[in-house]
């Protein structure tokens, strides 16, 4: 049976590769790169196939990344998973890792939290990935906000080691309060001020562009003042988190500026397709891809 979406795909990524040749920006051959520098989300992108059908799709889309949450679940397990990415030859280039509320700063709760963190680094080991998004800020009733991110920095400066012995870098990503209410991190300023007094090579931000866009805006300038802080990225386009070309951010500027920062990794796709169109998406990525290309 003919797989339509792999025709479809096909097609539009070699189109798209002799577009870019005849752009004057060399051979075809040389424009087979032109999604490696992105994960796609194996979350938010093809719903409509089992968790470990995805990796496969992923490289059938011209994908040589690929990020999730959680490697424990119904529909998986670390080993699992590694399998997959291992025979599909997919790098995997970002997890999530365990947190339980660390608003608290009693001694239970950072036992709790260490212990997770060492389950996180076995998981990232196995799955050979190097970025763990570590989350675990919800409001917590009665604690205020500057205590919470006070405790906060101190969980982290606590397992800090853990991820420099492993060669992982723990990322906090802050929300946005639009799509997620109820937590005390929000956009980059007091993240930054946790890097900063955490002060270890292994913890850093996950900058998630929709977030931060979201939040306060300001993208271009936020990255260049803090580029040394940039652990991760993922992106999105807002207000609707569907793929960029939908919203509201210029994301071929931004990619721009991301790479001048000195961030290097590939950059997560954690957006849900417009209209769960997948063919689209990955020709919208194709498009922006050559866009950035063009401008260098």
């Amino acid at each position: 049976m003919i797989d339509r979406r792999a025709v479809l795909v096909g097609t539009a990524i070699a189109a798209s590769l002799a577009a870019c040749a005849n752009e004057g920006d060399g051979e075809p051959e040389g424009r087979r790169d032109l999604l490696s520098g992105y994960a796609v989300n194996l979350e938010s992108w093809y719903r409509d196939q089992p968790f470990l059908a995805r990796f496969d799709q992923a490289v059938r889309d011209g994908f040589t990344s690929v990020e999730f949450w959680s490697p424990v679940g119904d529909d998986r397990t670390p080993d699992a998973a590694a399998k997959a990415a291992r025979d599909a030859r997919l790098n995997v280039v970002q997890i999530v890792g365990g947190a339980p509320n660390l608003a608290l700063s009693d001694r239970q709760t950072r036992q709790i939290f260490l212990d997770m963190c060492k389950v996180t680094v076995e998981h990232a080991a196995t799955l050979q990935t190097r970025i763990a998004t570590i989350v675990g800020h919800a409001v917590q009733e009665g604690v205020t906000k500057a205590d919470s991110l006070a405790a906060y920095a101190d969980h982290l400066a606590a397992a800090a080691s853990i991820f420099e012995a492993a060669g992982v870098t723990a990322v906090i990503e802050p929300f946005n309060p639009y799509d997620h209410p109820g937590h005390f991190l929000y956009g980059s300023s007091d993240a930054i001020q946790i890097v900063q007094a955490v002060n270890s090579p292994a913890v850093k931000i996950n900058w998630d562009l929709f977030h931060m866009q979201r939040y306060e805006g300001e993208l271009i300038g936020n990255l260049r003042r803090a580029g040394d802080t940039i652990g991760y990225v993922q992106l999105a386009d807002a207000p609707d988190r569907a793929q960029p070309g939908s919203g509201d951010v210029n994301y071929a500027n931004v990619i721009k500026a991301v790479r001048e920062a000195g961030y290097d990794r590939p950059i997560g796709l954690e957006f849900w397709a417009k209209d769960d169109d997948y063919n689209q998406a990955v020709l919208d990525m194709l498009r922006l891809s050559e866009k950035v290309n063009r401008q260098g």
